[in-house]
């Protein structure tokens, strides 16, 4: 085994947290994994990995050369695809990474279609941290722009537009006090965003007219979205979520919009890759899918 692919073996580690992990990717032995970064690490005269009981983690050699050999990889896989994509048809594997929310709920809807145009392709998709993205050793990254972004290692381009709204069951509507302005939300149960959170302050956008802030306060709060779409849809309070990930829950009328004059600032949605001399064929079918999906900002 050369030291390249005793390399690959070392990206694979780190990209899954352990040895067993990559082990049971590679199908093979985690006394193996152990063995070949061994031999890699004596080869090199450094030591890339710090090995615990529960976890591993990079030295800063280690740091250097995996984000080095995540470069190194992509210009292979870019040599293999560009030479593939000669007179072929779209052909491979895609990762995809993005908030749970995003996959979920605007990857998942529309990636049947996509599957279906390209038979040869095929999709993996990885629950991904917003501070985490662009996922390195990914093909396709999705979530909120991304302002202080590695433009010399990534491109991005904007694919929507969105913005948070009011949302609650018909149910709650029905049971609670009548609202018709932003400050009766003072009065009502709203779903939080967060941890320890029992207050926020949400803030409406008017364009040029001067922003509005709500203090609002709520007895169920959560770090996850999943759960204040379903707190909500149950009839337990207000939301403040995007219209874009709760389209089935709107069209089967398990929400409806609340004060809908209200909205948050414009938010963007991009999509994030690696910057390559060459795209590959199975990636510019998918960047060319997702543009006609959102043709006008949503």
């Amino acid at each position: 085994m050369d030291s390249f692919q005793r390399a690959l073996i070392f990206k694979t580690v780190v990209e899954n947290h352990t040895m067993a992990a990559a082990a049971r990717i590679m199908n093979v032995s985690p006394s193996v994994i152990s063995k070949r970064i061994a031999e890699l690490e004596a080869a090199m005269g450094v030591q890339l990995l710090r090995r615990t009981t529960r976890r591993i983690t990079l030295t800063e050699a280690g740091s250097n050369f995996y984000h080095r050999m995540v470069s190194l990889h992509g210009q292979w896989q870019t040599l293999l695809d560009e030479t593939q994509d000669l007179g072929q048809n779209p052909r491979g594997r895609l990762t995809l990474a993005a908030p749970s929310p995003l996959l979920n709920r605007v990857l998942l809807p529309v990636l049947g279609s996509f599957l279906k145009r390209n038979p040869d392709i095929d999709i993996e998709l990885k629950s991904a941290a917003y501070e985490t993205l662009p996922l390195a050793g990914v093909d396709l990254s999705l979530a909120r722009q991304i302002d202080d972004f590695d433009s010399m290692a990534y491109v991005g381009r904007r694919l929507c537009r969105y913005y948070n709204q009011l949302f609650a069951s018909p149910g709650y509507l029905a049971e609670s006090k009548l609202l018709s302005e932003s400050n009766d939300l003072k009065s009502h149960a709203c779903l939080l965003y967060g941890e320890n959170t029992k207050a926020a302050t949400w803030h409406f956008d008017f364009g040029d007219k001067a922003e509005v802030a709500v203090d609002v306060t709520g007895r169920l709060s959560s770090n996850n979205t999943e759960a204040l779409i379903a707190a909500a849809c149950q009839g337990q309070g207000i939301a403040y979520i995007p219209a874009l990930i709760i389209q089935d829950e709107i069209e089967r009328g398990d929400l409806v919009p609340v004060l809908p004059d209200l909205k948050s600032k414009t938010f963007e949605m991009w999509f994030y890759y690696q910057k390559l001399d060459f795209v590959p064929l199975k990636l510019r079918v998918l960047l060319d899918f997702l543009k006609e999906q959102w043709k006008e900002p949503a």
